[in-house]
């Protein structure tokens, strides 16, 4: 998704998604290694995905205990990308640290977080999960649909995550206040005691040898929780065979999709680029509880009026070696008619995953986003 096109910009409030065009300056993926969940060379297609939900509970566990600045910096690799609504993209663990250290997304309250679904390439070496965090500043514990830590039994890959371990009051450097205790002099409101939900798209990638490491997140507010279909699996078992390449041949390929998406949503309008380009498992974490499979992005994206003006290009990503799995971070501007029937013109930076299909085809099976402060970046 991108981003949830803001304001006025379509009925199912969503949360735009990614592409761009051939010949922007792509980022190979990285690999080095770092404390998160470790994984073994040479590891099959099921047993990697189990070690990068590994990763993702790893991560949840270390974000509600220590905070998300530690949480997410302990786990993402040294150029790691940090996609935060209304700010440019944040570029290495450095940068991660100190705007979340400033900001914590556990501000004023108790932060826990689970992985949904997930999958990952066939070379076990890149992956990617669609999860969510809730906030709770009401004074109680987390709770909530498919909330994390909630009793449960262990989910079958690339359906609902088992519970992550000892998620609990996040240890954040400077301890937040008692919700509902009076802001210090000068400091802005704060919010009434609730439970908020944010959504997020990540992308990891690993060495043979080493541990998964975080290579792009994206994080877009919600009105509430996801729901998983109970019919619903990530894993992709009908996509094109293993092909070693060169992970930035792979990579331009992913980019050409990328701005072939692009160019189809400003000639034919977003609505039907965003059904053309989904693979048929595909995940927008965006509307009233997400979008599950191309059957439901068709109802809740094909009736976009051709009205909103969605276009934008690829500018970082990464690439598996396998040549099966690449993903693309970017920018985009959406502009639609608002309430005085002015253009009102929006600015967005986004994440999408593609998979190489059976045919040979690009086709995205997940995609986030959210806005940016203005045109540049991402």
């Amino acid at each position: 998704m991108k981003q949830q096109l803001a304001g006025a910009v379509v009925l199912v409030s969503l949360v735009t998604t990614a592409c761009a065009g051939p010949g922007a300056s792509g980022r190979a993926p990285s690999t080095e290694e770092a404390p998160a969940a470790t994984a073994k060379a040479a590891l099959s297609p099921a047993e990697a995905r189990e070690s990068l939900r590994a990763a993702e509970a790893a991560m949840a566990d270390a974000m509600a205990k220590k905070g998300s600045a530690e949480g997410l910096a302990a786990s993402a690799a040294p150029d790691a990308l940090l996609l935060l609504d209304g700010q440019y993209t944040l570029r290495g663990v450095d940068a991660i640290r100190a705007k979340l250290s400033a900001e914590p997304l556990e501000r004023d309250g108790v932060l826990s977080a689970e992985a949904l679904v997930w999958d990952v390439s066939a070379d076990g070496r890149m992956g990617y999960a669609v999860g969510q965090v809730l906030l709770d500043s009401t004074g109680g514990a987390a709770t909530g649909a498919a909330a994390p830590g909630a009793a449960g039994a262990t989910a079958a890959p690339g359906a609902a995550a088992p519970p992550a371990p000892g998620v609990s009051s996040p240890g954040a450097p400077a301890a937040p206040a008692a919700p509902g205790a009076p802001a210090a002099p000068g400091a802005p409101p704060k919010p009434k005691p609730a439970k908020r939900y944010q959504r997020y798209l990540t992308v990891w990638t690993r060495t043979p040898e080493g541990p998964w490491r975080l290579a792009a997140a994206v994080f877009g507010k919600a009105r509430g929780p996801l729901a998983v279909p109970p019919s619903f699996s990530a894993v992709s078992t009908d996509t094109a065979p293993a092909a070693p390449a060169a992970s930035s041949d792979v990579l331009a390929e992913a980019f050409a999709a990328d701005s072939a998406f692009s160019e189809q949503s400003t000639r034919e309008g977003m609505g039907q680029a965003f059904v053309t380009w989904a693979a048929p498992n595909a995940v927008i974490p965006g509307g009233p509880s997400g979008f599950f499979g191309h059957d439901a992005i068709k109802e809740g994206y094909g009736p976009i009026p051709r009205a909103v003006d969605l276009r934008w290009e690829p500018k970082l990503g990464g690439a598996s070696s396998s040549g099966d799995l690449a993903y693309t971070v970017g920018r985009a501007v959406s502009v639609s008619p608002g309430p005085d029937n002015k253009p009102e013109t929006h600015y967005v930076k986004y994440l999408s995953v593609w998979r190489r299909q059976p045919d040979g085809q690009w086709r995205y099976v997940a995609d986030s986003g959210n806005g940016n402060p203005g045109p540049d970046g991402p």
